[in-house]
């Protein structure tokens, strides 16, 4: 194409930038039409919390429409009645996001209609309407601006109780507890002069007796493997101390026979000779294997004796022993009693999970000697019910508002309430609760006896909680429900039923025998024949028995606890997947591949079981794989990185031709499903598994023509998914699944671009701010405050509101975290920075993170980390306290963020080679090289480093990247959590986008590429967890195949690659920057993606062609973008749209509807886009 003969090129460069200089002819105008009206984010919600409530919408014409604005809009909201409540009028205003109500009071559990008009700059008019339901409670934020302490609670929930199971209360399953209290008395017979009894606990752990279960080759048979605790007082009659023998049987090859694990001295204060025949009581505290034993309620434990046969105890590894079965052992001619022998909650000893022997039980060893194991009975989930009447009337609309002490599933009259999973979901319990409410309408009957049921579960309340074992039953051991029904006659009277216990029953023999998120979910098929229609009115409950009010000892809520409406959205079934194949990898075990790693619970299908056939599925991310170290275990799965969490579902069949089993208590995170106990493998059409998520919705797209690339987009997706799960977790299959700080924090901005997650972080932050220390530390971990990290990771406090508001103009949110933001500041230069030197050091301790699992964090000073994050809080801070009109603080902040700066280059950067240096921070290493990625990556995307050191850290930093050393070729990405979400922007925004490309596209370890070719559908936790040529290296435990964080690169896909980009002065995209930046290196040669933001789909595409690189954008109705093209001369722009029968390739001027040019800045042409849609192209 020769561009010389093109005519008519007008100069724009000195207009000013006024839409009304942009030439639109009314041909170019179609209909305007309005969609996606919402409200605080959902579309038609039914349990709007807040008292000024935000409207949003979009509107659209046809696609080829340029220059599409609003210019006025006007909101009418009435009442069910028809009452209006609120009319704006006709306001003046291009705003269509986060606008606030400002009408009469709302009320609560009242619908309103809204009625839209809308009139654009075509003085054309549309109109929509669309309806709202408000909570029960209201709120004037999610601060506890309205605490529910319990008079409010039992005032707004109509008297409403905590209700449960009266007996059998904390649910239990001795195969499947790792964490506990035994105790028991025991009385050794003076008659016969015995000296020995033995009580057994941890016996026939299933795992043990099937070496498919174990890495120990160990089958045992039944009654083989235990613990034996026995009570010697022979010695006292040598005047030595009596004992405590601790043997073990069958937790290892070489223990076929009882073992001497330890004998522990009792000291005579405690047994002697006149009172060695008295009752004793011995307490076995297992701490994930780590046993402590005690005698005679004596605080001081004797010993603490590690009978985990792998030799290391605690979360990070698998736990042995269990409960498992229990019994007593005497010698012969020995006789004892043994008495109250009781499991015990490991958290709160107090409480008795359950009696295995109350009464006296005597024991004669006879000529023989006596043993004797027996399996002690599960508490299985409560179900509770009940049954009501209704007047004989039409009903107008019928609510359910409920939330549970665990995980809870309600039935109506025979219909499950609900498709979500997990409900409550989780939060700091006890500062805040968050209930959820349904629309019951169309189950309820007329005039006739209804019925209403819940099922119950662990879920985060009780059970595993993170990696620490002293945190099993973290916030209590009983499940509980609060609900509360409210139906809604035509005639505007109402009718409420409540949880109240004296007239709802429960039951204590579920099929889910146990459900737990670490553990799995065991179900027996073969008692579903007694609950049968159990949430139908007309079922005999003549066994259930009377419901409890639940009272959970040491749990409590202090005077600001708030019970809130949910405002996120519930984990939902985001895809079902079909196994892609099978292996029978050993005689009856079946490996099952789904092809993806998830989040999810499997849904299984089987033919021809017979009843009480005991169907196990184990799940793993990944598979040993065929090298020398995993000998003897090729192709089975890989449970180690699981550690504490059994991850195992069981299913016991009934007998029927055919059964479906999902499990609806539990959640896996796992790529291989290992089925076992079945005569005859099920077809791969009938292995399937659920994946589930809170994120059920897509907001944008990515592809290139690298494939790798895409794979590393689509992993990350996944990532998301599988780990935004209430809240954002670190990983979704071991035992932690907690919300690190951190992880969300680097990881924030690409999670606003991959889906719509204003409300979801929005409810993480509350946790947040219920665990932040009275000076104002933020936790590294929220929800339960347990873990680690120190400032990298309670910055998130900091960063992840200002990308919400930055994403999606949420002002609400701003000024309801701020206060806790300034805190959160204070503290850290209060408590963080050193008087003696000024530098922000922490506490130098463990648990201080720098830039974690970098390569090159040997080298990294932390606290030069730490400085650039502080400068990076300190500039949010600043543009924070702007939006919200805070002055004097943004000034604060500013002057702050300024004498920081100032330390920073004068102390970590040497001035000569604009290298980066050691501080004080290490006086043995002061001054020397640090000159890692990570150190110049933040200094440049944060904006640290001086004019006078730019250039040359600029060049420091390109070269960090094309190094090679003996240990990594050149484009290797050696940084970690921290760097890897800034170091391909610090590249581009110093026009270094062909090396961030080198990076992205780069394969050999370490590379975001690396695991793709290792086999990886998520991002791993470590580039390196799984190679092929040495497996898992020696990380088989600390080890997960399904982390995000290293997949923050995806915000750079969006911002560069396809260039859509924030402006900081227009948040929400009311304007936005287009600036792709295409792949100089030739390694990709086309990109292409979309982000759905909160006014519409902006599109941005580029090809590489022969001469040319051509360029496709969409600008979304009522926005504006500014666009930034490379090209030697404005001549060398060419603007054409086939679609609108415009002349291929126009120049930009006068006759290019919707574009104007602005000039060159900084080598790149600057123009301004009104909405539509444009198709560029750029001569060579």
């Amino acid at each position: 194409m020769n561009i010389r003969n093109i005519r008519n090129i007008m100069n724009f460069k000195n207009l000013p930038v006024f839409f009304g200089l942009f030439i639109l002819p009314n041909q170019m105008f179609g209909k305007t039409d309005i969609k996606n009206m919402k409200v605080e984010y959902g579309s038609e919600p039914i349990a709007i919390a807040t008292k000024q409530p935000r409207f949003s919408w979009q509107i659209t014409n046809a696609p080829a429409t340029r220059g599409l604005k609003q210019t006025s809009y006007t909101i009418i909201l009435t009442d069910e009645h028809g009452k209006e409540v609120w009319n704006t009028g006709k306001v003046t205003s291009d705003q269509s996001l986060n606008i606030r109500y400002t009408g009469e009071s709302l009320k609560p559990s009242t619908r309103y209609q809204w009625h839209l008009t809308i009139w654009d700059n075509q003085k054309e008019m549309a109109t929509a309407t669309s309806h709202f339901e408000t909570a029960m409670t209201l709120v004037d934020n999610y601060n506890h601006s309205n605490p529910s302490i319990s008079g409010n609670i039992e005032k707004e929930w109509n008297q409403a109780k905590w209700i449960g199971k009266g007996e059998n209360a904390i649910m239990f399953y001795a195969p499947y507890l790792p964490m506990f209290e035994l105790t028991y008395k025991v009385t050794l017979d003076k008659a016969s002069k015995t000296t020995k009894a033995a009580f057994i606990y941890g016996a026939n752990d299933p795992r043990l007796m099937d070496s498919n279960k174990n890495l120990l080759g160990i089958n045992n048979q039944r009654d083989s493997s235990y613990i034996k605790v026995e009570l010697d007082i022979a010695p006292l009659q040598k005047n030595q101390e009596a004992l405590l023998n601790i043997y073990r049987r069958g937790y290892k090859k070489s223990e076929s026979q009882e073992t001497l694990i330890s004998s522990i001295r009792i000291p005579t204060s405690l047994i002697n000779r006149s009172n060695q025949y008295a009752p004793h009581q011995v307490t076995i505290n297992t701490d994930l294997g780590d046993t402590y034993f005690h005698i005679d309620n004596c605080e001081k434990h004797l010993a603490k004796v590690n009978l985990n046969p792998i030799g290391k105890s605690g979360g990070d590894y698998i736990a042995y022993p269990v409960v498992g079965d229990m019994g007593f052992a005497v010698s012969p001619r020995q006789k004892a009693i043994f008495e109250q022998v009781e499991v015990r909650d490991f958290r709160r000893s107090h409480q008795l999970i359950t009696s295995f022997q109350s009464t006296p039980l005597s024991l004669d060893g006879g000529k023989k000697g006596l043993q004797s194991i027996h399996t002690p009975q599960s508490n299985a989930a409560p179900m509770l019910r009940t049954t009501f009447e209704t007047a004989n009337k039409k009903i107008a609309k019928a609510r359910i508002y409920a939330t549970a002490h665990g995980i809870y599933e309600l039935y109506v009259n025979g219909s499950r309430v609900s498709n979500a999973y997990f409900n409550p979901g989780i939060t700091q319990y006890d500062k805040t609760q968050v209930y959820q409410t349904f629309d019951v309408t169309p189950f309820i009957l007329s005039g006739t006896k209804n019925a209403w049921g819940a099922e119950l579960a662990e879920g985060w309340w009780s059970g595993g909680a993170t990696f620490v074992g002293s945190n099993w039953n973290f916030f209590g051991n009983r499940q509980a429900l609060l609900a509360k029904m409210e139906i809604t006659y035509e005639d505007g009277t109402q009718q409420t039923i409540v949880t109240d216990p004296t007239k709802w029953k429960s039951y204590d023999d579920s099929p889910v025998i146990y459900g737990s998120f670490f553990q799995g979910e065991v179900y027996d098929a073969r008692k579903e024949e007694a609950i049968r229609e159990w949430s139908t009115p007309n079922y005999r409950d003549t066994h259930w028995k009377q419901a409890a009010e639940i009272q959970e000892d040491g749990f409590s809520t202090g005077n600001d606890y708030q019970l809130l409406a949910d405002m996120a959205e519930p984990i939902m079934a985001i895809d079902t997947l079909t196994a892609q194949s099978m292996e029978e990898v050993r005689p009856g075990v079946f490996v099952y591949d789904l092809g993806q790693n998830l989040a999810g619970v499997p849904l299984l299908h089987f033919k021809g079981l017979t009843a009480g056939t005991e169907v196990k599925i184990r799940t793993a991310e990944i598979k040993y794989p065929n090298l020398p170290r995993y000998k003897g275990n090729e192709g089975m799965i890989m449970t180690e990185n699981l550690r504490v969490a059994m991850s195992q579902d069981i299913y016991i069949a009934k007998g029927e031709a055919e059964e479906t089993f999902s499990p609806r208590f539990t959640s896996h995170g796992y790529r291989y499903l290992e089925i076992t106990g079945v005569k005859q493998a099920p077809s791969i059409e009938d292995v399937k598994t659920i994946a589930l998520s809170s994120i059920t919705k897509n907001s944008s797209s990515y592809e290139t023509s690298n494939s790798m690339v895409n794979q590393l987009w689509k992993n990350t997706l996944w990532s998301m998914r599988s780990n935004f799960m209430s809240v954002p977790t670190d990983c979704p299959q071991r035992n932690e699944r907690l919300g690190w700080m951190g992880d969300i924090s680097v990881f924030s901005r690409s999670a606003t671009f991959l889906s719509e997650v204003p409300q979801f972080l929005r409810r993480y932050l509350i946790s947040v701010r219920d665990l932040q220390s009275p000076a104002g530390r933020y936790p590294d971990v929220a929800p339960t405050g347990c873990g680690f990290g120190g400032f990298l990771w309670g910055s998130a406090g900091i960063t992840v509101p200002w990308e919400l508001y930055q994403q999606y103009a949420d002002t609400a949110l701003l000024t309801e975290h701020y206060e806790s933001m300034k805190r959160y500041i204070n503290f850290v230069c209060d408590d963080y920075i050193s008087k003696k030197n000024q530098l922000l050091v922490q506490h130098y301790q463990w648990g201080d993170l720098g830039d974690w699992l970098s390569l090159e964090d040997g080298n990294n000073d932390k606290s030069l980390i730490w400085e650039c994050y502080l400068i990076y809080d300190l500039d949010i801070m600043q543009k924070m306290a702007k939006v919200l009109g805070r002055e004097e603080d943004a000034k604060q902040y500013a002057n702050l963020a300024a004498e920081r700066r100032a330390l920073f280059n004068k102390t970590y950067v040497d001035s000569e080679s604009g290298k980066t240096i050691w501080s004080a921070y290490n006086e043995k290493r002061k001054g020397q090289l640090v000159d890692t990625q990570t150190s110049y990556a933040l200094a440049l995307a944060f904006g640290v480093a001086d004019s006078s050191n730019r250039a040359k850290m600029v060049k420091n930093f390109a070269e960090s990247i094309q190094r090679s050393t003996g240990k990594y070729p050149a484009y290797s990405l050696l940084t970690g959590f921290i760097g890897t979400a800034w170091i391909s922007k610090a590249l581009s925004d110093y026009d270094c986008s062909n090396l961030a490309y080198r990076l992205l596209q780069q394969d050999s370890f370490p590379s975001w590429i690396y695991p793709i070719k290792n086999g990886a559908t998520t991002i791993w936790e470590r580039l390196n967890s799984y190679t092929k040529e040495d497996g898992f290296g020696n990380n088989n435990s600390m080890n997960s195949f399904n982390h995000y964080s290293f997949g923050a690169v995806v915000a750079w896909m969006y911002n560069y690659s396809l260039g859509i980009r924030r402006d900081d002065n227009s948040p929400g995209f009311k304007h936005f920057i287009l600036q792709p930046e295409t792949d100089s290196t030739g390694g990709i040669t086309h990109a292409k993606g979309h982000y759905d933001s909160m006014y519409g789909r902006i599109n941005s595409s580029w090809q590489k062609l022969e001469g040319r690189t051509e360029y496709c954008f969409t600008v979304p109705a009522n926005t504006s973008a500014t666009l930034f093209l490379p090209a030697k001369s404005r001549k060398d722009i060419l603007e054409s749209d086939k679609k609108t029968g415009r002349k291929m390739g126009k120049k930009i001027g006068k006759k290019n509807p919707g574009i104007q040019y602005l000039g060159k800045v900084n080598g790149l042409h600057k123009m301004e886009l009104l909405s539509g849609e444009y198709h560029f192209i750029v001569m060579e």
